[in-house]
């Protein structure tokens, strides 16, 4: 069943489809915006012995095409980069997969190795429909850390506030992570089942390829016309494989993901 995952979430896409009408789908990318994101991030991970985990990210932001923005200065998306019934829009996907830990910050992961966040890059498409927008996006580690794929398929939709110039989207979704990416983040290799002292203290354990559903929301606030606030917050429920993983608290089914941000555009 998880190596049909990829294709069932493609297939999932097709009730979405039958709401287009038979007009082609036209490209017109002229212009391409760079930014970047300073984000402070507080995390309440699955690992065990790791109650909470802060840190600070600075990510690269890309847009192409001539943006296009509400009466209120905020992006809406992109002006005539792609023309269609559900206004497809094929995009580069690329940022660090936030997993992992360091060994030295939980006794329990004695003996265990540093599991780095990765730097990945894909694709996204997003397709605004009547009802709501889904997005599909998969990306390759491209940092040597798994050397995995992972996935995502994320159902979102603007949430109406009127004139405030607030952009609120509740996010659902499902996250497919490859072996070799689910593997790396919760698995035991076998020099890594005894701790520092030479004892035995976990089993060696491998992490096949597994899905993990996801429910949260994301905020944009402009500040001016290049400067904004973002936020988001995500609950993430995983999958058994993972839950019964050694490195896994047994009293911990999802974790939480909180995320405040200061972008700028140039």
């Amino acid at each position: 069943m998880k190596k049909l995952t990829p294709l069932l979430c493609a297939i999932s896409l097709v009730p979405v489809l039958v709401f287009a009408q038979e007009e082609p789908v036209k490209t017109r990318i002229n212009k391409v915006k760079f930014g970047a994101s300073l984000s402070f991030s507080y995390n309440k991970p699955i690992f065990k012995g790791i109650d909470t985990t802060t840190g600070y990210s600075l990510i690269p932001r890309v847009n192409l095409g001539p943006v296009l923005k509400d009466k209120n200065g905020v992006g809406v998306g992109v002006a005539n980069a792609y023309k269609g019934p559900l206004k497809f829009e094929l995009r580069p996907r690329f940022g660090f997969f936030n997993q992992g830990y360091d060994a030295s910050d939980s006794s329990a992961l004695s003996g265990m190795k540093d599991r780095d966040s990765s730097f990945s890059l894909g694709l996204k498409l997003r397709s605004r429909t009547p009802l709501g927008t889904f997005i599909v996006s998969g990306a390759y580690d491209v940092a040597g850390r798994s050397d995995g794929f992972e996935g995502t398929l994320m159902y979102t939709n603007l949430v109406p506030l009127g004139a405030s110039k607030l952009r609120l989207y509740p996010e659902a979704g499902l996250h497919y992570w490859s072996r070799k990416t689910s593997d790396y983040y919760f698995g035991v290799n076998a020099d890594e089942t005894t701790d520092i002292g030479g004892t035995v203290v976990r089993t060696e354990y491998n992490v096949d390829a597994t899905k993990n559903y996801f429910l949260g929301y994301s905020a944009q606030y402009p500040l001016t016309k290049r400067w904004g606030l973002t936020h988001s917050l995500r609950k993430t429920w995983y999958d058994d494989e993972i839950l019964d993983s050694p490195v896994v608290d047994n009293e911990k089914a999802s974790d939480l993901k909180i995320m405040f941000g200061l972008t700028y555009d140039f």
